[in-house]
């Protein structure tokens, strides 16, 4: 069926459909980025600061409260807290686990932080949160931050009052 099509023009074809095919943002759509340049530089942390700053071990999960799982990017344990670390763009998948109650959704807050700097993003992160029989998946693909150290935190309640918070630190390499 092909031997009669040049082979480059195969590779023109190929390419032109993987193109056409992929999904891009709209002509109005620009990329999220998570902090802006301005943003960053208030909430970057240097390298002497970062050595210094701990986020203490949170309280162990309960039943009676929401549960934060962090499932992309990689969430590692280190002496100095809950670390994840990433690469600019990065994808996150973040699930909201309900328990007991069902999640109020209109009690999410997603920000970064630096001492007492507090910067909330979670207009910037609703679009990618999806509600599901078990509670929601925050499911976020290109996301752009400054490389740099930060530190983030998330939290959510149930409709009865139960609230959860977690702090992170990120590395954006």
């Amino acid at each position: 069926m092909f031997k009669s099509i040049p082979g480059y023009l195969l590779i023109v074809l190929a390419i032109s459909g993987f193109v056409f095919l992929s999904p891009v943002l709209s002509e109005d759509e620009e990329p999220t980025h998570l902090f802006t340049d301005d943003e960053a530089k208030q909430l970057r942390y240097s390298d002497k600061e970062w050595d210094k700053e701990v986020i203490p071990k949170p309280p162990p999960d309960t039943l009676d409260r929401p549960s934060i799982i962090i499932e992309e990017p990689d969430l590692v344990s280190t002496d100095k807290g809950s670390e994840i670390v990433a690469v600019t763009p990065t994808n996150f998948f973040i699930i909201l686990k309900q328990n007991d109650s069902p999640l109020d959704m209109g009690t999410l807050q997603v920000w970064g932080e630096k001492f007492f700097f507090k910067l909330d993003v979670t207009g910037r992160v609703l679009k990618y949160l999806k509600t599901t029989k078990d509670g929601a998946i925050l499911h976020a693909k290109s996301i752009h931050i400054p490389k740099g150290h930060y530190k983030v935190g998330v939290s959510i309640a149930d409709i009865n009052g139960n609230k959860i918070e977690r702090k992170y630190r990120l590395k954006v390499e």
